[in-house]
């Protein structure tokens, strides 16, 4: 497991956005009316008991900081580390009940991931991961990233996009964001047997008075889901839950994942890309 931090020195430290924090009242971030009593979980209890399997441990690892052993599936509840779970920004009504058929879309679609070799693969087939109910379990797969994506947020102290809560609140679309399904060669190399989170991105305009980009990603082994986020809109976005069969985005590492860059698929995946092309 691992919640990685970018290589190299950021552009911009913690200090820069200081002045853009929302002050916390205590308050869940998406209903904005309970107490945040509950924190959600970074990566699900369900993967980790199966990532843990027959063994009795699991290695948490973060660059630049010391690895910490999880073990047994008390360990995962416990949460002994403080790195299981994000700091309490929801509460218990908005992170169990509410969110309960996402995260049931979510167990579906990891258990799959986690079983099938995706990473050659053109793109996921959401009506074999869900079968005759794939359109409503796919916005509620996408649903429970972007809860994950907005706890993310919420952790720093800078606002949530309104239309992420509206997203989770019921709206089919977020015409301000893009979700895709990727995958990239280094999160493959160091964790494609594992979960992964990627480095959060965001930047301010000019004046250092607003945030205008938000960019990051979360991994189920070698397959992830990434987010981004622009202040001006994103009118011409192909949301991967729109679609039965979205295809998965390649590159070739974190800072391709910033800037968008994505490279050619193998020749495999061109192959069957190919071979499934529509026929007029």
């Amino acid at each position: 497991m691992s919640d990685q931090v970018p290589e190299g020195p950021p552009v911009l430290g913690p200090d820069d956005f200081a002045r853009l924090h929302v002050p916390s009242d205590g308050t869940c971030w998406w209903c904005q009316e309970r107490p945040a009593t509950t924190g959600e979980h970074k990566f699900k209890r369900t993967d980790l008991a199966r990532l843990m399997g027959e063994g009795d441990s699991l290695i948490w690892g973060e660059r630049g900081k010391s690895t910490r052993e999880i073990r047994g599936t008390s360990g995962i509840t416990r949460d002994r580390y403080g790195v299981i779970k994000f700091p309490k920004s929801l509460c218990e009504t908005c992170n169990n009940k509410r969110s309960k058929p996402f995260d049931t879309a979510y167990e579906i679609y990891s258990a799959y991931v986690s079983q099938t070799w995706l990473r050659i693969m053109p793109g996921v087939d959401f009506q074999e991961v869900f079968a005759g109910d794939w359109e409503e379990s796919t916005l509620n797969l996408a649903r429970y990233y972007a809860k994950h994506f907005g706890c993310r947020i919420a952790r720093t102290g800078l606002p949530v996009p309104p239309s992420l809560r509206a997203f989770l609140d019921g709206a089919n679309d977020m015409p301000d964001a893009h979700m895709g399904l990727i995958t990239t060669d280094t999160v493959h190399k160091r964790f494609g047997t594992g979960l992964s989170i990627s480095p959060d991105f965001a930047a301010i305009d000019r004046q250092m008075n607003r945030i205008t980009t938000w960019i990051m990603a979360a991994y189920v082994g070698s397959i992830g889901v990434r987010y981004e986020w622009q202040e001006e809109g994103i009118p011409d976005r192909s949301q991967f839950f729109h679609f039965p069969h979205p295809v998965i985005n390649c590159f070739d590492d974190e800072q391709a994942v910033v800037d968008g860059r994505t490279r050619r698929p193998g020749w495999f995946a061109s192959l069957l890309q190919w071979a499934n092309r529509p026929r007029t």
